[in-house]
């Protein structure tokens, strides 16, 4: 069973053959989404503009909303990153209690990698079973703990791979107790931000609805034949134009102010 796990003597060969195959896996899936994306960009602002068409009755007051149109798979697409990336970085206090847990029982590092990928979270898994599937073709560790950084992309995992990587190195026998003080760290941080979040949430929900609510009036006073002549002049044009970029500046301003800054990723790098 050890010498299953056993990353620190790997064959060049069958590293050289993984490292070429997740390479080009990667290269044929980056395709594949810019191509998804475009063709998403394109279609919601067909649809945007579609849509405000027959609700307005003209080609140029439906040009904004197609813009908008084809801004929503982007904001979508970032938003479910954030989703995501908060979800995985909240993971940590019970990945440590698992590694701890192993550490303790005997296993090796290597080993307690492994083991998530069947004990962990479940939205966590996959990451691990390629640890895993990586550390029986004979992959070195520290190469390892950079696949894990990142996928995570987070400076919570890049510190408890330094940990780890450390602990391998010079064999600490003071590993399990490290991981704990730094999994009460991680609770009481992820707590305290959670908070910050919760506040200053309201911030970025105020910069959408003033952005959208001009837009909202603009398609209810629409219906009004008056409004589709003042907006069919050149003055109503460039008040048509400025009423785009103002839109758009304050809505990134206010995003910009509810932003909360991010923790630096020290050691996101190679491995020290």
């Amino acid at each position: 069973m050890m010498a299953q796990y056993r990353s620190d003597m790997p064959t060049d060969s069958n590293e050289k053959k993984s490292s070429a195959a997740t390479t080009r896996t990667s290269q044929i899936e980056n395709r594949d989404k810019a191509k998804t994306g475009s063709l998403q960009i394109v279609g919601m602002a067909v649809i945007g503009f579609v849509l405000a068409r027959i609700l307005i009755g003209t080609n140029l007051l439906a040009i904004p909303f197609s813009g908008l149109g084809a801004a929503l798979p982007g904001i979508f697409l970032k938003r479910k990153l954030q989703r995501r990336q908060e979800l995985l970085a909240g993971l940590w206090p019970e990945l440590l209690d698992h590694m701890i847990s192993g550490l303790r029982s005997g296993l090796s590092i290597a080993e307690t990698i492994s083991g998530l990928a069947a004990r962990g979270p479940e939205i966590s898994r996959p990451i691990f079973a390629e640890c895993k599937r990586l550390l029986i073709s004979g992959t070195d560790m520290s190469k390892i703990f950079i696949y894990i950084k990142g996928e995570f992309s987070d400076p919570v995992a890049d510190q408890v791979c330094e940990v780890l990587d450390f602990a391998r190195g010079t064999g600490s026998r003071d590993t399990a107790v490290t991981l704990r003080t730094l999994g009460d760290f991680i609770r009481s941080d992820i707590a305290v931000r959670g908070e910050i979040y919760a506040k200053l949430g309201w911030i970025k929900n105020s910069a959408v609805v003033a952005a959208a609510a001009p837009w909202i009036l603009l398609v209810i006073l629409s219906t009004q034949p008056s409004t589709l002549q003042a907006f069919s002049t050149l003055s109503g044009h460039l008040i048509l134009l400025f009423g785009v970029l103002l839109s758009l500046l304050a809505y990134l301003w206010m995003s910009r102010v509810g932003r909360v800054q991010e923790v630096p990723r020290i050691f996101c790098g190679e491995l020290t």
